[in-house]
């Protein structure tokens, strides 16, 4: 049996961190460090997020939906407006739909 937290950090989380850190540094020239100290992740993790390394975008019937989050959040971010706690609500908030509409055990 799968659960459907299991999917997400396997597979969903590492998409929506790679899709970040590539907003904060490129898009909003936020530094490695400073990216990884808001994702919670260290710098090296930051680096390969940005080379594909990890969290490799695949296809993923929610990423349209995935996208628009980490827009909205990246932007939140770089002016200062929102916190990593403030990040991690938006990611549940998102999860909370995928699971309540059954698309995690198809992803």
């Amino acid at each position: 049996m799968i659960f459907p937290c299991e999917t997400v950090s396997k597979r969903i989380l590492p998409i929506f961190r790679a899709l970040m850190a590539r907003k904060l540094v490129d898009r909003y020239g936020l530094t490695q460090v400073k990216a990884a100290a808001i994702l919670g992740v260290s710098q090296p993790s930051i680096n390969h997020y940005l080379t594909s390394k990890r969290g490799r975008l695949e296809s993923l019937e929610e990423m349209e939906a995935l996208e628009r989050l980490t827009d909205e959040l990246a932007e939140k971010v770089a002016k200062g407006l929102i916190d990593r706690e403030a990040i991690v609500k938006g990611f549940c908030k998102f999860c909370k739909r995928m699971q309540d509409s059954k698309r995690l055990n198809e992803a």
